[in-house]
């Protein structure tokens, strides 16, 4: 059975470029570290693009810890700490959200298990993901530009940026929305977007896939300048 999710933490990091080597092999203890403590149910740290969402769009500058836990009385905060990305990050946010609803897997699993449905009113933080089939990446990637542009010009989007665990075809999105209705009218008022979620199941381009919106509780610091407050 899933573990319920109570907590989900996401923190941004951004790096000097030329502690970009060391990042590399952070990303890799972090996520063992963090995966090693009790109260956490799923763990991960994600490399991440710019807006263009397309592999070719990378910045290696930049990355993503995200960690699941079981809430407790006393919620033991050394759980996301990272102490490398601590000490050298120049720029950072953490994001605190709560699952709203969760479909799809990552890895076989469900890491945002919703507990109950809600009328949540605030901020809500969409996140994407799915490993493609090599086959249908070269068409898959040649239907994202429209669909960047249209996201950008979105009313509601506070920011997004692509997320990813490999350069081509483990990827997503992460991104910050007004409201859940901001995200309704974009998911399905934007031609472009909307033909995208038509052409899914007939081209088949996912292996596994997740969609989850969060309903964001608490956020501080920036993001390419940007507050996430």
């Amino acid at each position: 059975m899933d573990a319920v999710t109570d907590v989900v933490t996401l923190q941004v990091w951004r790096v000097r470029p030329r502690d970009v080597p060391a990042a590399l092999l952070a990303c890799r203890v972090t996520a063992r570290r963090m995966r090693r403590r009790r109260d956490v149910t799923f763990a991960k740290v994600l490399g991440t693009a710019t807006d263009a969402f397309l592999p070719s769009a990378a910045t290696l500058h930049r990355w993503v810890t995200l960690v699941c836990r079981q809430s407790h009385e006393r919620p033991d905060l050394a759980a996301i700490r990272a102490p490398w990305w601590e000490r050298h990050a120049v720029e950072q946010a953490t994001l605190t959200v709560r699952p709203l609803s969760s479909r799809g897997r990552w890895d076989g699993n469900d890491p945002f298990v919703v507990r109950a449905s809600d009328d949540w009113s605030g901020p809500v933080v969409v996140l994407t993901r799915s490993t493609l089939r090599l086959r249908a990446a070269r068409n898959f990637y040649r239907a994202v530009p429209p669909v960047a542009v249209e996201l950008r010009r979105a009313a509601g989007c506070r920011l997004a940026f692509g997320i990813g665990e490999a350069p081509i075809v483990r990827q997503g999105t992460l991104s910050v929305w007004d409201s859940a209705a901001a995200v309704k009218a974009f998911a399905y008022d934007s031609p472009e977007h909307a033909a995208v979620i038509a052409a899914t199941p007939v081209q088949n381009w996912y292996a596994e896939e997740l969609f989850t919106r969060f309903a964001l509780l608490d956020a501080t610091g920036t993001i390419d300048g940007t507050a996430v407050a």
